[in-house]
């Protein structure tokens, strides 16, 4: 009995569609294929509309009809019409988006309406470093008007939200550096901040997430812990010891021995964390991404569809809950991003000065 209820449902489920999109793919019939005449329609052929032409070219194979000449001619301009149609209804379903990915659009594209044609081009060339400009003039600007009105007697919600923030991060990083992670905070947090605000501002309407580009962005922040990484073991351990580090530290003659393997392998991992670490931001970024674009889409497709093609009619809102993904998503990127820049550190410290550092305290 239940099984038979389930299958009504089901059945009643694929009428309600089947009817709600018998207009649209009517429609979509009578745009791919030629209306017949009613003489066609009965396997009859077509009464010639002039016989006297269609007299004169059996005469003259190389006559040329008039007639047909504007029809053909009328046929291409409504197939560029169509295709020109066909190509801007392609474009805003997909946001703007090149390479068949969608994406929704944000304030550039509709600057780049109102611009010239080779503005708007420079616009959309740089639309990640501009978005990231942006995003690095707000973060700095909040902390520098922040930075005014510090008071420790009497903090405001504002800065005890900060502090709150500020302190469970130094607290991270010290369990994973040590003591000494203090040097090391204005980076690491600076890169925390700038990530996240980067992932959470492609969540808001006619933002645009820098970090979901791995050639403008995620590659520039993995190549900038590189170095600075690269910096503190020099400085650290110097060039004999970054060196004999890299070798893997070998004490014995056997560790000699392997440091001939060790070296090129400890090379390579070194070379292989900047691009992995940017491919992992990369990545989950764009697909958080595409997934709110495809679903924004999915829902205006659907009440198109049912609403006959009106006009200013909102989309179903399938797209909220993945917001709630995406905020998620978008701070657990951000966190493991810079916990890894924070361990990448911490392996190039030398041991003995954690030592010396945690005796003293």
């Amino acid at each position: 009995m239940h099984r038979l209820k389930v299958e009504r449902v089901a059945l009643l489920a694929l009428l309600i569609g089947a009817l709600a999109l018998a207009p649209r793919f009517a429609q979509a019939q009578d745009h791919g294929h030629a209306v017949e005449t009613p003489a066609e329609a009965h396997g009859q052929p077509a009464p010639a509309e002039h016989p006297a032409t269609d007299a004169a070219q059996a005469s003259d194979p190389h006559a040329i009809d008039p007639h047909a000449a504007d029809a053909h001619a009328a046929d291409a301009h409504a197939t560029d019409g169509h295709a020109g149609e066909a190509a801007a209804h392609g474009e805003e379903a997909h946001g703007g988006g090149h390479g068949g990915t969608p994406h929704l659009p944000n304030a550039i594209t509709f600057i780049s309406k109102w611009v010239p044609a080779p503005v708007a081009s420079k616009l959309e060339a740089f639309l990640d470093p501009i978005f990231s400009l942006l995003m690095a003039g707000i973060i700095a600007a909040f902390f520098v008007s922040l930075s005014r009105k510090l008071d420790a007697r009497n903090p405001g919600r504002t800065q005890m939200a900060a502090e709150l923030i500020m302190g469970g991060l130094y607290s991270l990083f010290a369990t994973i550096i040590g003591p000494t992670a203090r040097r090391y905070t204005p980076f690491l947090g600076s890169l925390f901040f700038f990530i996240l605000c980067n992932n959470l501002f492609g969540l808001v309407p006619l933002g645009h997430a820098a970090t979901s580009s791995f050639a403008n962005t995620t590659f520039a922040l993995g190549m900038l812990t590189f170095l600075y990484v690269q910096g503190i073991a020099l400085k650290e351990n110097g060039i004999g010891g970054y060196l004999h580090h890299m070798a893997g530290s070998p004490k014995t003659g056997m560790d000699w021995g392997f440091s001939l393997l060790l070296f090129p392998l400890h090379l390579l991992g070194e070379l292989i964390k900047p691009v992995s670490l940017s491919l992992r931001l990369f990545g989950n970024i764009f697909g958080e991404d595409t997934l709110v674009a495809t679903m924004v889409l999915l829902g205006a497709g659907i009440m198109y569809s049912l609403t006959d093609g009106m006009a200013l009619v909102p989309g179903l809102p399938l797209h909220f809950p993945f917001y709630f993904l995406g905020l998620l998503s978008s701070t657990i990127q951000a966190l493991v991003f810079t916990l890894l820049a924070t361990v990448y550190i911490a392996l190039w410290l030398p041991h003995g000065h954690h030592a010396e550092e945690h005796g003293h305290h």
